[in-house]
């Protein structure tokens, strides 16, 4: 278990316009992991409310950044905070807390790509109102969100990629995220 997660209160708004944005991007996202369209949707919204999620958060801390809300087919990133360059990873989870026992996750085909473009560092983030056996995001349950903390992407490649059923991807034990308060100058 992270010592550093701080625990975010999720509202309807901020479900409802990431519901909205997921919406409008599924023509373009890319379908990795072969699933339907209401799945596919699901997937997006978790990424939207965790974008929108981190947003809230350094609105409420006063820090400035610059925000990219991917519309079309790419974004050129996601956060620049202070000139470096932060991507947002959120996952779903349905059972309360049930968040501890996961990793940070960071799809190994898409490393390569974060390092040419220059990326600083991932941020992890979960979510609640996810059901993993269907698939399936419930925009009513999801009340709460965890920043569970951030790692620098040269960092990511010392966890070898393990084999899940859509694909690899570095899993990194979420003792070994830091604090997010480093990564924003508070520590």
């Amino acid at each position: 278990m992270s010592i550093f997660e701080i625990i975010l209160d999720v509202n309807p708004q901020l479900v409802a316009a990431a519901s909205d944005h997921a919406k409008e991007r599924l023509g373009y996202e890319y379908d990795r992991f072969n699933l339907d369209n209401n799945q596919r949707l699901s997937m997006i919204q978790i990424g939207t409310v965790g974008q929108m999620l981190f947003r809230q958060f350094l609105d409420e801390r006063q820090i400035a950044y610059e925000f990219q809300l991917q519309a079309g087919e790419y974004d050129d990133y996601d956060f620049v905070i202070k000139n470096r360059i932060i991507e947002i990873k959120t996952s779903g989870y349905s059972i309360e807390n049930e968040w501890r026992n996961l990793n940070g996750i960071y799809n190994a085909s898409q490393l390569r790509s974060a390092k040419q473009k220059g990326y600083y560092c991932s941020v992890q983030l979960f979510i609640n109102g996810y059901d993993k056996n269907t698939k399936m995001f419930d925009n009513f349950k999801c009340n709460a969100g965890v920043i569970a903390g951030w790692i620098e992407i040269g960092e990511i490649a010392k966890y070898p990629p393990t084999p899940l059923k859509y694909g690899s991807a570095h899993l990194i034990p979420l003792n070994e995220l830091k604090d997010i308060n480093t990564l924003l100058g508070y520590n």
